[in-house]
């Protein structure tokens, strides 16, 4: 048994983390520029799977001053959570303000040094009472305005460069739950108490600009944006490369990976880091004389329970199969993946995919009532695949060759 050191379920390492310089060097430069009073605040948006969650892990350990920079070794304390499941603005509230006490908790020199703060803390945690009352009862905005004090006196303490939140799976919140004008307003509040130390880092898919727009127009003129896009060919193999050097130096039997088997991944993975994990996973499992070569991969990927069907599990299968009991609907899906996320004519799609142009005309109306394609709003008769890594996805499946792909847990 080998220790397998790449990470299909989870947030990537640091060691694994390729191909982001630029990302990298954009937070950074925004806690350089925070810590000097002068925040730059980040969305991080991109399709699932692009690793936005991975760096935000990266941001949050460079605020800490776990990884220094080439320059700074930053002290900020950071308050990490996601949103999903929030569907108000005082759940929202709610959770970021539960995550900063908690780790406000964790810190015994801001108990020892500012205790002005801890006492705050403790006292709104005491009249805290209220917070337990059900999300209609309480007011958004005396919410927001505690936390803002506490930032306020955090921020005052000097304990801290400054306070990061980080927010992932900011485009789960309804619209309704406000998050552009919590932004908008939160921001504002510290600023006009002269504290700008603070720096917001949210990670979302493409849908939350819409979101934060239809909230508070203005509230995009907070962020810088940060679209992340696929890795490159030659960061797809670092990625893999990497992972194995850092198995040879956990494992006595050392691994080695062929050429042809590093291009399978990264044709496979089109360059989403998490793919990129998942097939080198599963070939890494199925080795059995420690050098991976092209039948690894392959029948790491399309195995009963192998990365395809592990991917799809976790992203695409309700849209390619449970919602789709059509054959002929699949082949239009077929037909648009080639094609990853571009918009593609009907007339395009009827003389391509083999399905009469009634079905697929039936396909596409049925298709769109599900959001598994989108239309194209300022042309008629265009359509595409909502993520380019769906399209990936099922380029996979079909070279699998099986329909019962998933047989019947699909």
């Amino acid at each position: 048994m080998k220790f397998n050191p790449f990470v299909p379920n989870g947030i990537a390492y640091p060691g694994m983390f390729i191909g982001r310089l630029d990302e990298i060097q954009t937070i950074e430069q925004a806690l350089f520029q925070t810590l000097n009073g002068n925040p730059q605040h980040l969305l991080l948006t991109g399709e699932r799977g692009i690793g936005k969650s991975s760096l935000l892990f990266y941001a949050d350990l460079v605020a800490r001053g776990e990884i220094e920079d080439d320059h700074t070794n930053f002290n900020f304390i950071t308050v990490s959570t996601d949103l999903a499941g929030i569907s108000s603005q005082v759940g929202l509230i709610k959770q970021v303000a539960r995550e900063l006490r908690s780790k406000l908790r964790q810190h015994q020199k801001l108990q020892d040094k500012a205790r002005k703060v801890w006492e705050f803390l403790s006292n709104w945690e005491v009249l805290g009472v209220k917070y337990n009352a059900r999300d209609d009862e309480l007011d958004p905005d005396e919410l927001l305005d505690d936390l803002v004090t506490i930032c306020d006196q955090l921020i005052g303490s000097e304990q801290f460069d400054g306070v990061v939140f980080l927010l992932d799976e900011a485009d789960s919140p309804p619209a309704a739950a406000n998050l552009g004008e919590f932004v908008k307003v939160f921001t504002e509040r510290l600023s006009k108490r002269g504290q700008p130390h603070l720096l917001l880092i949210l990670a979302g898919q493409s849908l939350l600009i819409s979101r934060l727009r239809e909230s508070h127009e203005s509230s995009l003129r907070v962020f810088q944006i940060v679209d992340m896009h696929p890795l490159e060919q030659s960061e797809r193999r670092a990625v893999v490369q990497r992972g194995i050097s850092i198995a040879n130096e956990k494992n006595e039997r050392k691994t080695a990976i062929s050429d042809d088997a590093l291009d399978l991944i990264a044709m496979l993975s089109e360059g989403y880091p998490h793919f990129v994990q998942q097939f080198s996973s599963s070939a890494f499992q199925v080795d059995t004389d420690d050098k991976i070569d092209i039948h690894d991969v392959s029948t790491g990927a399309y195995s009963e329970n192998g990365a395809i069907s592990q991917l799809g599990a976790k992203y695409f299968s309700k849209q390619y199969f449970s919602k789709i009991l059509s054959s002929e609907y699949r082949k239009v899906l077929d037909y648009m993946a080639t094609h990853g996320d571009q918009w593609v004519s009907r007339k395009d799609i009827i003389q391509n995919c083999g399905v009469a142009s009634t079905n697929v005309d039936n396909a596409l109306m049925a298709l769109k009532s599900r959001e598994i394609v989108l239309a194209d709003d300022a042309r008629r008769g265009f359509y595409r695949l909502p993520t380019r890594s769906f399209a990936t996805w099922i380029l996979a499946v079909g070279r699998s060759g099986r329909e019962d792909f998933f047989g019947d847990s699909a």
